[in-house]
């Protein structure tokens, strides 16, 4: 059995009043989720029409990746 089943039927065995918080929570943080995520991919078609414009230079490869690893380090 799957954690994802284990914690389905642990869920199936709550209260209504229970089952019914607990959705609230999950909705609220998938859609705090969401946002910075919107704003993220705002951002970066911003970056990429500046780029195609000539007012911005890219990025090299490696330069992207050394960024990426430093935003996934700093989210521990």
């Amino acid at each position: 059995m799957t954690t994802a089943q284990i914690l389905f039927e642990q869920y199936k065995v709550l209260p209504s009043r229970v089952k019914r918080e607990l959705k609230e929570m999950i909705i609220q943080e998938e859609a705090e989720d969401v946002v910075p995520l919107k704003d993220q991919i705002k951002e970066g078609l911003k970056e990429i029409k500046l780029i195609k414009e000539g007012k911005l230079k890219a990025k090299s490869a490696d330069v992207f990746l050394a960024e990426l690893r430093q935003e996934l380090a700093n989210e521990d």
